[in-house]
């Protein structure tokens, strides 16, 4: 369950890939999905999103969380 607080990527992507054994494959699958998707890539432009930070705001993972499905 996503709770509304700030996020290091690596726990946002366990989230998003609770089954894949290493951390470093569910960053990428995590940072692929937002990558392609073109919607998502724009709102997080609009809260300064930085890919190169170790976490995501509360309202970026908001963000993410709606538009890839994340319960």
């Amino acid at each position: 369950m996503i709770e509304d607080r700030d996020y290091r990527k690596e726990e946002l992507a366990r989230i998003y890939s609770p089954f894949t054994k290493k951390t470093k494959s569910a960053l990428k699958r995590l940072r692929d999905d937002i990558d392609g998707c073109p919607e998502l890539v724009a709102a997080l432009k609009q809260t300064r999103w930085n890919r190169n930070r170790n976490s995501y705001t509360a309202r970026q993972v908001r963000l993410i969380a709606d538009f890839l499905c994340i319960d």
